[in-house]
């Protein structure tokens, strides 16, 4: 493949859309509740994987990237654990998904800057000596990874519900 730059454009804006619709299906009444099934939908709220995924792009995917053009920056942080996410969880679901659109933008910005760069050269990055291509597939893989825990959340977190309440239902019939 040698026409890196629509093809990434392409996957950073179709994971991204993949990602909004998966969150689109889940009742917003949910986002900033725990799932139902922490075996099956995970331990996190939804509003904690648009965190969870804007952050890993901002202080790492996107760096990254940076990395390639040879230009200054400023390395960030990332808090991926419960105290930070305690610190901006009350920012808003409205916040937290414009947040992502912004930055996953920003990459896709980006992308235009790196014409020039060898997309099968491996560099030092954060995984170790890897090329561009990987950096940037990485971030989209990551998206899906997440989206797909999303999706299971908006197709089934309130089956889920209902077949909890049917069993509580039931036990508390038996226990009469």
């Amino acid at each position: 493949m040698t026409d890196w730059i629509p093809w990434f454009r392409y996957q950073l804006k179709a994971s991204a859309d993949g990602f909004e619709w998966a969150l689109s299906r889940i009742p917003s009444h949910l986002h900033e509740q725990l799932p139902p099934d922490p075996t099956y939908l995970g331990t996190w709220s939804p509003a904690r994987h648009v965190w969870h995924v804007t952050e890993y792009e901002r202080c790492l995917a996107l760096p990254s990237m940076i990395d390639w053009l040879k230009i200054e920056q400023i390395d960030e942080d990332w808090p991926d654990d419960d105290e930070a996410w305690a610190k901006v969880q009350d920012r808003g679901f409205d916040t937290l998904i414009a947040n992502f659109r912004r930055v996953r933008q920003q990459q896709i910005e980006l992308l235009n800057q790196l014409t020039d760069a060898d997309w099968d050269m491996p560099r030092e990055t954060l995984w170790g000596q890897k090329p561009l291509s990987m950096v940037v597939t990485k971030t989209f893989q990551h998206t899906y990874e997440h989206g797909d825990t999303l999706l299971r959340m908006g197709l089934w977190w309130e089956e889920i519900l209902k077949e909890q309440v049917e069993e509580a239902r039931k036990s508390t019939s038996a226990d009469a």
